[in-house]
């Protein structure tokens, strides 16, 4: 016998969930049971206000929340990937688009994937074994691209830099000028730290010693200034989910002519068959942008691209060049200075160096006796707002805010300055009510 419709909205309702869950609807607590006085049931008083929610809001540091008209974007019935129809009139004007957000005139790979699939894809088509690879280590993701490069037997040199300090140029120049790499690795925007990285400081370094630059721009693209070709970059590699506000699984690599270059002047090919590089230029990109491919003759995709992904990533670029990337840029950092200043105002502090914090990741220090699991768990269940823990060896003492796409506007920082300060109030720290919010509107007036 089916239960009652009252009974089967209980059951939704109570469901147990993992405490790290993202997709979840909060337990309720129901209604107590009758006041024998008045018959009537007693209402806890304690109120569960993601209750009202399906899904808490997306304030970690990617996947981020998506424009409405992406997500329109993906509602649409399925197309064929080689058809024409979608290879020239999706995939490529999104790619072309892509030119414009990369700051690049050359050509945007965009494949299946995320963007540890780009610094893959970009590490084994110009890296050989024992090839020489400077990689500059100051956070989880540079510890990364570290283990791309022994996964792939590169002669690797680790140049280790203290979490959340800051980049000593002079050594790392030494120490470019010592090794001779063949290329020279870099996080632009560190994740796991919230710092962002000089990297066309960098890129100057490499192109002294004669190596390629390879700079991970995964949480920057879209919510930073990266200038690939002015500052030289030969493989800018990125994912969809982070400041372009695109759904999560898509993998793209921005390419200098010096990469393609060494490419094909590779001893044997690259070990991957799906992610070499090489393969598009030679299958897939046309002769009057320096592919192999004839102009209006039939090509194919290197692998099958995903239709919808694409759809939706040809929205968010549109609507990334329809704000103007000038206009994106200043919001981001807005946005991340008034996270930044109503932290400081409930007495919490940031992990990095002030002169390298990012506008995209807020990493902060969680006051003493707070453990950061329970923050998170307490803004998600209760107050609907899901932030991150730290990472790895951070993950202890660490949390991280993302503001990036839409998240960075006063529509999404104010209330998760205010979720933080309920959730540290019910785990026992105070502070003074509705300094955060104060302290963030007040930066949100200052900047017009």
């Amino acid at each position: 016998m089916a239960p009652a419709p009252h009974a089967r909205l209980q059951m939704i309702g109570s469901r147990e969930t993992e405490p790290g869950s993202t997709y979840l609807r909060p337990p309720t607590n129901g209604t107590g049971p009758a006041d024998p006085a008045t018959k009537e049931a007693v209402v806890p008083l304690t109120i569960n206000w993601a209750q009202c929610h399906t899904r808490p809001v997306l304030m970690i540091p990617g996947p981020t929340e998506l424009p409405f008209p992406v997500i329109q974007a993906m509602n649409q019935p399925p197309s064929i990937q080689y058809d024409r129809s979608f290879d020239e009139g999706v995939l490529e004007p999104t790619t072309l688009a892509l030119r414009d957000v990369f700051q690049t005139k050359n050509e945007v790979i965009m494949m299946p994937g995320s963007g540890r699939t780009a610094l893959e894809a970009g590490a084994l088509s110009v890296i050989e074994p024992r090839d020489r690879v400077l990689v500059v280590g100051a956070g989880q993701f540079g510890v990364l691209m570290r283990e791309i490069m022994n996964r792939i037997d590169a002669d690797w040199t680790e140049f280790p830099v203290e979490w959340g300090a800051r980049l000593d140029l002079t050594r790392l120049e030494r120490e470019a000028e010592r090794i001779r790499p063949k290329a020279l690795t870099l996080v632009h925007n560190e994740t796991s730290t919230g710092t962002t990285y000089p990297a066309a400081e960098v890129a100057k370094i490499a192109r002294a010693v004669g190596a390629l630059f390879l700079l991970d721009t995964v949480s920057s693209i879209a919510g930073i200034d990266v200038r690939t070709d002015e500052w030289g970059v030969d493989l800018n590699m990125t994912g969809s989910q982070k400041c372009l506000a695109a759904p999560l699984g898509m993998a793209l690599v921005a390419v200098s002519p010096r990469a393609w270059e060494v490419m094909e002047r590779r001893s044997k090919p690259a070990r991957s068959f799906a992610y070499d590089l090489l393969r598009w230029k030679e299958w897939w990109v046309p002769v009057s942008r320096g592919g192999k491919v004839p102009d209006g003759a039939p090509r194919r995709q290197p692998v099958s691209m995903p239709t919808h992904l694409t759809a939706a990533m040809n929205v968010a670029v549109r609507l990334i060049l329809e704000e103007g990337l000038a206009h994106r840029f200043r919001r981001h950092e807005v946005a991340a200075t008034a996270l930044r200043r109503g932290l400081a105002a409930m007495g919490i502090e940031m992990f990095p160096d002030p002169s390298i914090v990012s506008n995209t990741v807020s990493c902060l220090r969680v006051p003493r006796s707070i453990e950061p699991a329970a923050v998170v768990t307490q803004m998600r269940d209760r107050y609907g707002i899901l932030i991150g823990t730290g990472l790895d060896k951070m993950r202890t003492t660490t949390l991280r805010i993302g503001t990036m796409g839409l998240t960075a506007s006063p529509q999404y920082v104010l209330p998760t300055l205010s979720a933080l300060e309920l959730a540290l109030r019910d785990l026992g720290y105070k502070c003074e009510p509705g300094a955060g919010v104060a302290a963030a509107q007040a930066a949100f007036a200052d900047a017009g």
